[in-house]
């Protein structure tokens, strides 16, 4: 038992000796006649007073708030202290002949649990002689030659080492169990700091909660996604709903769920999380997005060596075909072999620009994120299509000052052109684009809007809108949306397709500026 614990062996024996105090006290002064301390009265009352007044200092100093460190002699000279006054309460109740020499083993017992070693057994010793002279004394008084009488302080000596032996045994089995538990704890708790810090860097939403859906914890990915602190509070009810879908089929798969317009998809995985004493579940929320994001770089990877095979095997005879096409175009080829020979030339440069962009998609390389605001990058995006004879009335912005973004400035330039291209090719003569920007209030999330007011897209289109070379124009590849959503994902964020009454709407949803990406 340590210090810093509330009630030390000291402090319990601190109490003892004034219950022991008060309790001979009352033996003494409370019956009219009285039951202890008749031999020498007024040596066993002033003991008394003396030794209660001792115990109640001793208690004080012991219990007191401030704590200060104790000299090395203070607690054998106590003990002996305590010693002297028993065996003086002793000699005035008569002796052993008055039954109160027990109270020393108890003295005896408590100097080998706070000195331990020799000088527990110097206590032992000590006592021994008291009792000894104690008997020698009053068979001198009494000229008594009973052998039982040096018998009687011989056993008690005998009794007083035998405890001063277990105790210290006993002692040291509790001392070595103490540091083992001590040690025990030590790794526990870096065990716990070690999980709570591998669980709070998470990427992927944890959450505990317990059969009334109340959450005893979440980590600072749950948080975020969610946009307030989840912990003690009740479980969101489309969570609930989920989790008693899984409880009736674990294997089947459960639905996405977003908790905001901003938020990402998240996919819910539930798993049990049994204790001794309760039952709790586990909750895993992850990105939809940037889990698609690692199975993409597989397929990156995979489309990085189809890439290298289709330039080889389909540029060289490509670059044949137009050769020959540009010969026969220099030749004497009739006004029909020439409109027949342009539409060769023609689809051979779009093959040749597929080729091109698939090439470019698998060979993309990390972007370098960087930290901007994202309205002055609008303003210089406007300015750029001004100069290609876009007016402000074709081409507007309202963007919040403050929001920044964490992204790879020219990815996001080829991303935001992309949009603004296709709303005025597909919007009509008279297509009007929007830039909007803000951040989230729940999650903190800065977004940006392409939003103009063409015919819009038609319900079909939109479900395969960013699958690669899917495309309703006829000069058209079908990659522009999907490598513009594959840059936002490589920068944490997610391009989505918002449900309007008018025309289209792209939202980016970006990552938070703050965090670093890994």
């Amino acid at each position: 038992m340590t210090a810093s614990q509330g009630w030390t062996p000291a402090r319990i024996y601190n109490v003892y000796r004034i219950a022991i105090a008060c309790s001979l006290m009352l033996l003494h002064f409370g019956p009219e006649q009285a039951l202890i301390g008749n031999h020498l009265p007024l040596l066993f009352e002033t003991t008394l007073f003396v030794y209660l007044g001792l115990t109640l200092a001793s208690a004080t100093l012991d219990f007191r708030a401030e704590k200060r460190a104790y000299p090395a002699w203070a607690q054998p000279a106590s003990l002996i202290t305590d010693l002297t006054m028993l065996s003086l309460v002793v000699h005035s109740n008569g002796g052993l002949e008055g039954g109160l020499a027990v109270l020393l083993l108890v003295t005896v017992a408590a100097g080998n649990i706070l000195l331990r070693g020799r000088l527990g057994f110097l206590i032992a010793a000590m006592a021994t002689l008291v009792m000894m002279f104690e008997q020698f004394y009053f068979s001198m008084q009494s000229l008594s030659d009973s052998s039982f009488l040096l018998t009687e302080s011989g056993l008690l000596g005998i009794a007083f080492f035998m405890v001063s032996l277990i105790i210290q045994q006993i002692t040291q089995r509790l001392q070595q169990t103490e540091r083992i538990a001590q040690r025990q704890r030590v790794a526990i708790e870096r065990l716990e700091a070690l999980n709570q810090q591998i669980v709070q860097r998470m990427r992927t939403g944890v959450v505990v909660f317990d059969e009334s859906f109340r959450i005893l914890m979440a980590n600072q990915a749950a948080n975020s996604l969610f946009g307030t602190p989840m912990l003690g509070n009740q479980l969101p009810q489309q969570l609930v709903s989920r989790y008693q879908r899984w409880q009736d089929n674990p294997l089947l798969p459960l639905a996405t769920l977003r908790t905001s317009e901003q938020s990402p998809v998240l996919n819910p995985r539930f798993a049990p999380l049994e204790t001794d004493h309760e039952l709790l579940t586990l909750l895993f929320l992850e990105d939809s997005a940037r889990v698609a994001q690692e199975a993409q770089q597989m397929n990156l990877a995979s489309l990085g060596r189809l890439s290298a095979t289709l330039a080889h095997e389909i540029r060289n005879p490509l670059s044949a075909i137009n050769h020959a096409t540009e010969l026969l175009l220099d030749g004497d080829a009739s006004e029909e072999d020439q409109h027949l020979l342009g539409i060769i030339r023609n689809h051979v440069g779009r093959v040749n620009g597929i080729i091109h962009d698939v090439l470019d998609l698998s060979r993309r390389g990390k972007g370098q994120a960087e930290r901007f605001g994202l309205a002055p990058f609008l303003n210089e995006l406007c300015e750029q299509w001004s100069l290609r004879g876009y007016s402000s009335e074709r081409l507007g912005k309202a963007c919040q000052s403050d929001v920044e973004v964490r992204f790879d400035r020219n990815q996001l330039t080829q991303v935001v052109d992309n949009l603004i291209r296709n709303a005025f090719q597909h919007g009509g003569e008279n297509c009007r684009v929007t830039l909007e920007c803000g951040s989230h209030e729940q999650t903190g999330l800065p977004w940006l809007r392409i939003r103009d007011n063409g015919s819009g897209i038609p319900p079909e289109t939109a479900r395969h809108l960013f699958e690669p070379f899917y495309t309703t124009a006829s000069d058209g590849n079908g990659l522009g949306l999907y490598l513009s959503r594959e840059l936002c994902q490589a920068n944490q964020a997610a391009l989505n397709l918002e449900d309007t009454p008018n025309g289209a709407s792209f939202v980016i949803t970006f990552a938070h500026p703050h965090r670093q990406f890994q």
